[in-house]
């Protein structure tokens, strides 16, 4: 299988300008808001949104505004990354620290509206009707989605398709706008396509993200392992293995998510295996992620064939 780095080799020197771009666009008078930016940019973030953006730029023909554009699915992306820890309480994002955890959660909500109203700025500057209400819908939906998550914070979601339905509008919306924003910049060629691919990505990426928290290698994945369990997220393993169970298993998965209970984690890991979940979790994330190559089908070349490595590369990481 292909790294990321093969797959995106050659993107090296727009990833580079995107770099350089953030950089400048997030440069203040206040060291607090450089400090804690920089920190988010350079956090060993994969930069898959604008990735799928310049690859569809590529297969698209355009160069017009696509640095740009890039920097600002960022900007969303890290802004509603600072938030969410702030929710969640996250100690550790790729390894290092988070925001909240070196700055206090006052300096991170701050921080992450001043990066959410950068963004809009930065729209306003490619003056393009279409793309400002793709980018205004999504940030709308991203936020509906972490309030819907929220009510169901500490229960188990019984609901697969609720379920799917919150990842979609927490991580898929920012996807499909990725893909979105690339075919409106080149005159919304293929429009339906971009976005349906952005979609069935966005999901099979969370999915990825669900089976790694329950089944991934800690060192691997540079989070705490099992942190959705104490977080209190109900995800696709749990919901599956709940759905799934005798009542004996039901009343031991409720006492472990509602308590809590990392120190029962083998147990809950127990009862996944018993009923597959394991197993469930990566058809799944396999259906969406050929949904996403499936929608490829109208177009050729080399940036497409990178958009299938990339999301072959993304249903199968470790981390």
């Amino acid at each position: 299988m292909h790294d990321l780095k093969q797959i995106t080799k050659s993107l090296q020197s727009d990833l580079e300008r995107l770099n350089i771009y953030l950089k400048k666009a997030t440069s203040t008078d206040v060291p607090l808001i450089n400090n804690l930016s920089s920190h988010m940019i350079e956090s060993g973030g994969k930069r898959i949104r604008p990735i799928i953006l310049m690859l569809f730029s590529k297969i698209l023909e355009n160069t017009k505004h696509v640095i740009h554009a890039g920097a600002i699915l960022e900007l969303i992306h890290a802004a509603t990354l600072l938030h969410d820890d702030v929710v969640d309480q996250s100690d550790i994002r790729h390894n290092i620290k988070t925001a909240n955890k070196l700055w206090g959660d006052d300096s991170a909500v701050l921080v992450g509206d001043f990066l959410y109203s950068r963004a809009f700025e930065l729209i306003v500057e490619i003056n393009k009707e279409k793309v400002y209400k793709i980018l205004a819908e999504t940030t709308n939906q991203i936020s509906q989605g972490e309030v819907i998550q929220l009510m169901v914070k500490g229960k188990i979601v019984d609901d697969v398709d609720k379920y799917l339905n919150i990842i979609y509008l927490k991580t898929g919306k920012l996807f499909e706008a990725s893909s979105g924003v690339a075919s409106e910049l080149a005159g919304g060629k293929y429009s339906e396509c971009a976005k349906l691919f952005g979609k069935n990505f966005g999901i099979a990426y969370q999915l990825r993200n669900d089976y790694l928290d329950y089944f991934g290698e800690e060192s691997e994945t540079g989070k705490n392992i099992i942190e959705d369990l104490s977080e209190g997220k109900s995800t696709l393993p749990l919901i599956h293995s709940y759905l799934n169970s005798n009542d004996d298993d039901k009343k031991n998965l409720l006492k472990i998510f509602e308590g809590k209970i990392i120190s029962k984690s083998d147990m809950l890991l127990e009862i996944f295996k018993r009923n597959k979940s394991d197993i469930y979790t990566e058809n799944k994330i396999k259906e969406y992620s050929d949904n996403a190559i499936k929608s490829l089908d109208v177009f050729s070349g080399d940036a497409k064939q990178s958009l299938i490595d990339l999301t072959n590369f993304c249903c199968q990481r470790i981390k």
